[in-house]
């Protein structure tokens, strides 16, 4: 009778470390690239594993311009390569080129008023690149996506969208290099619309004369008034914006939700941008709305499609080359599980 007894309590307790382990083991492989491509909502992955995830030009479904980034088997975050961009000593982010896909292959997974999605990428920066060149480079633009008739033959009647687009959404390293603004921002439009003009950055105002450069970061916050300071103090402790990180796969997530459209604008819209480093849970730095983002004439119906990876900026300026590499692009139209985090992706906020 004991045996029996003691026999069952051993099966229990084997069971029951059993499942715990499964349980975690689940956690853990959510987080996987694999895993978090097969999560429910999910619309679109690219591991940037081989050429094949790169080929095409403008008037594809996705492709590369100028001076094509290439796939690099030597750096990336899972599988076996990542999208590297190269910008030469001495010259503009132009020249490291560009890579954009739409968000569907047959371009019917598009978004217009009353809609919400997710984009999620990582990315890794050589030190050089963040310390040498010019102080407002781009990461990612979120974009209009191209039309049915959109051909590699045909660019020029009006299916496809290049870059500069009345609904974009950037990510850009906050200007002024000077003041050591080495932390990410985002900005809407390349035309501007009725409630605001063009390239309009989510500053938000603090206090009489300042803004908060990174809305949702807590206090000591992100302040533009933190530059003025001897060196400047945008970082912990004097100040808590999130920084740009060297030699590690940092995680960026945006989540757009439109409201209805008014005119040339998605009204009562929201947009919210995570950061994480590499191996930690991702932070919240900006959390923008209600916002009218702009639309465009109703008449051309452009709807949030297509997103561009580039390390973008104007003009020459010295520097040695210096590189980026991106990895792991994620579409959904659910929140996207952080990838190693060592705790839950938090919950976004709702709607008042």
């Amino acid at each position: 009778m004991n045996g029996d007894v003691t026999a069952f309590c051993r099966g229990l307790v084997f069971a029951t470390a059993m499942v715990a382990s499964a349980l975690s083991h689940a956690g853990t492989a959510l987080q996987d690239f694999q895993s978090r491509c097969g999560a429910v909502g999910v619309i679109l992955c690219n591991g940037f594993d081989s050429a094949a995830d790169i080929a095409g030009t403008y008037g594809d479904n996705r492709g590369t311009l100028s001076a094509a980034p290439a796939i690099d088997v030597t750096t990336k975050a899972s599988g076996t390569g990542s999208l590297k961009f190269t910008i030469p000593a001495n010259s503009s982010g132009a020249l490291a080129g560009t890579f954009f896909t739409n968000f569907s292959r047959d371009l019917t997974v598009q978004f217009g008023e009353n809609s919400e999605f997710y984009i999620q990428w990582r990315q890794r920066f050589s030190p050089e690149f963040l310390t040498t060149i010019a102080p407002d480079f781009k990461q990612a633009i979120i974009g209009t996506g191209d039309k049915p008739g959109c051909t590699s033959r045909a660019t020029a009647a009006g299916f496809c969208y290049a870059s500069c687009t009345a609904l974009e959404i950037v990510t850009q390293r906050s200007h002024g290099r000077s003041e050591g603004r080495a932390f990410p921002i985002l900005y809407n439009s390349c035309t501007g619309s009725a409630s605001h003009g063009a390239y309009d950055p989510f500053y938000q105002p603090f206090g009489a004369y300042d803004f908060k450069l990174q809305n949702a970061r807590p206090s000591p916050y992100c302040l533009y008034s933190q530059g003025s300071a001897k060196p400047p103090a945008y970082f912990p402790p004097q100040g808590n914006c999130f920084a740009y990180f060297p030699n590690e796969w940092m995680t960026f997530q945006i989540h757009v939700r439109t409201g209805p459209r008014v005119g040339g604008e998605f009204t009562k819209s929201h947009v919210d941008l995570w950061v994480a480093r590499e191996g930690k849970a991702s932070e919240q730095v900006i959390d923008w709305g209600p916002y009218n983002l702009t639309a465009g004439p109703p008449a051309e119906d452009q709807r949030y499609g297509k997103i561009w990876l580039l390390p973008y900026y104007e003009g020459a300026d010295v520097h040695p080359a210096v590189s980026t590499w991106y990895d792991e692009l994620i579409i959904s139209r659910e929140r996207i599980a952080d990838p190693g985090a060592a705790s839950p992706t938090p919950a976004i906020k709702q709607p008042q």
